[in-house]
């Protein structure tokens, strides 16, 4: 009876480790995922297509393991981008040249061990294109303060544009450009364009090609746009092109009157108050040492609360004074010459410019200003606590070269600022011109003339050829003829010094 005990048991044990053996030898495989979409086919015919712009939902079945993601195709299947969502939005493109189409999305899910399944889900999206917009973008006043939208420039044009597209921003393709003739082939800008600059090649001639900068780069794009007219009235036109080749219809820009550039000497005027009579002053004693070629950019010019001649932006405007050799600035807002010269003067002066700066300063303005860093003008001197610095009638200003001539004022300047000049360096040199004329003014006192450092006219040099580029006043030179030798002053500023 033992002994038939002791056999089951081995026959058992031996069942079991037979058993044991055929399962480590043995892998049961699992079956590749499953992939579901909420539909297979959107109908939808004409109009009622959809647009470009779709959204898709999916989601997987695995049996014996676990979705690890999803691929998806909107190209028949001849690529594949892989996801771990199950929702997403696409951007369907049309073949150029056609207004619809009918596009498939595939999904298929791609499970733990790597496996697709192997019959992807998909539906069908009957899509048409949507034209696309653009338009020009312009500033406007804000808190009372004057927009730039420029109707008369020199040959530098900035313009801001916006495109749309009912299928996504991601569907434009690019923009032309036209000057004046929409019949003309066109300049491409890229489809990342949203502002441009024109610039002349030939600001002398009567007409000129255009270098095309984009979106405040200073290096211009390949080619050059044409159809630029000097002395004349300007239109560009824009439209946008989308991937399926359909275009927007040609929006243009107001009229711009495009001034040539006829001499090399500009006249900056930023006076806000008398600026007739201060041009004439100037222009006329400009002629008096025939000086007689010259342009004007009216600074200050402001209709319906816009600026009219101001460039509008810092860059554009740099590009015009460019076109300058010499630019004889004269002005009554310290604040906005000083600020402006400032931000726009650099490429002017790189060229070798040279520049005449007549500012009155008067005591609004903050002498901890960084805005005269760039100029002749270390530091503006403050009167004594309770005094005013002013210039009296009949004042005598003196030169600090006997040759120059002294010069007298013709009434009262009721704020008067003189200042302290930089140090020289070893390549840039700094000389005061003119010092005195200077009353110190206090409520319940005697007017004293004002014995500290009274420079009102200085220079900046280059050590190396001892040429003159800069010249400035913080006193206005048009109330300085009461000795009638404001020619000889200019003969010395603009033909001696600075070469106009």
């Amino acid at each position: 009876m033992l002994n038939r005990k002791i056999v089951l048991i081995l026959i058992t044990l031996s069942g079991l480790l037979a058993c044991k053996k055929g399962f480590d030898g043995e892998r049961q495989t699992t079956a590749a995922p499953e992939t579901y979409m909420a539909v297979d086919t959107i109908f939808r015919t004409g109009e009622n297509r959809l647009t470009t712009q779709v959204d898709a939902n999916w989601w997987g079945i695995s049996k014996g393991g676990f979705i690890a993601g999803f691929e998806i195709s909107t190209d028949n299947q001849q690529t594949w981008h892989y996801t771990k969502r199950q929702d997403s939005s696409f951007l369907l493109k049309i073949p150029p040249g056609q207004d619809s189409a009918d596009i498939v999305i595939y999904v298929r899910a791609i499970d733990n061990l790597g496996q697709a399944d192997a019959t992807p889900a998909s539906t069908l999206y009957p899509i048409k294109n949507s034209r696309p917009e653009v338009k020009f973008v312009f500033s406007e006043p804000l808190g009372g303060i004057a927009s730039i939208n420029p109707s008369i420039v020199f040959p530098v044009l900035k313009y801001t544009i916006f495109g749309s597209d009912p299928d996504g921003t991601d569907d434009i393709k690019q923009y032309e450009l036209y000057i004046n003739d929409t019949n003309t082939t066109p300049y491409i800008l890229p489809a990342n364009t949203n502002s441009f600059i024109l610039e002349s090649t030939n600001p002398k001639g009567d007409s000129s090609d255009c270098k095309v900068f984009v979106n405040g780069s200073n290096n211009a794009l390949s080619g050059l746009a044409k159809g630029l007219q000097h002395n004349a009235q300007n239109i560009v036109y824009v439209r946008v092109v989308d991937q399926a080749l359909s275009k927007s219809a040609y929006i243009p820009t107001p009229v711009m009157w495009v001034k040539k550039v006829s001499s090399d000497l500009l006249l900056v005027n930023a006076y806000t108050s008398n600026k007739i009579f201060v041009q004439n002053f100037i222009t006329s004693n400009l002629s008096k040492i025939g000086i007689l070629a010259y342009d004007t950019l009216q600074a200050t010019e402001v209709e319906n609360l816009n600026y009219t001649q101001l460039q509008p932006d810092f860059q554009s405007q740099t590009k015009t004074f460019a076109f300058f050799k010499h630019i004889l600035w004269f002005g009554d807002d310290a604040s906005f010459s000083f600020s402006y010269g400032q931000r726009t003067t650099a490429d002017f002066f790189a060229k070798g410019g040279t520049l005449f700066m007549g500012i009155a300063i008067n005591s609004n303005f903050d002498p901890l200003s960084n805005f005269l860093d760039w100029t002749p003008i270390k530091n503006l001197v403050n009167p004594p606590a309770g005094s005013v610095f002013r210039v009296n009638n009949n004042a005598l200003v003196n030169p600090v070269d006997p040759t120059w001539p002294t010069i007298k004022s013709t009434g009262i300047i009721a704020s008067a600022r003189p200042f302290e000049i930089p140090i020289s360096s070893s390549s840039v040199g700094y000389d005061s011109l003119y010092f005195g004329g200077i009353i110190e003014s206090a409520t319940g006192q005697s007017p004293k003339n004002w014995t500290g450092q009274a420079a009102v006219m200085a220079k900046r040099f280059t050590i190396s050829d001892n040429k003159t580029n800069f010249i400035i006043s913080s006193l206005p030179i048009e109330k300085f003829n009461g000795n009638n030798n404001i020619d000889t002053l200019f003969k010395h500023i603009f033909i001696d010094e600075l070469k106009f």
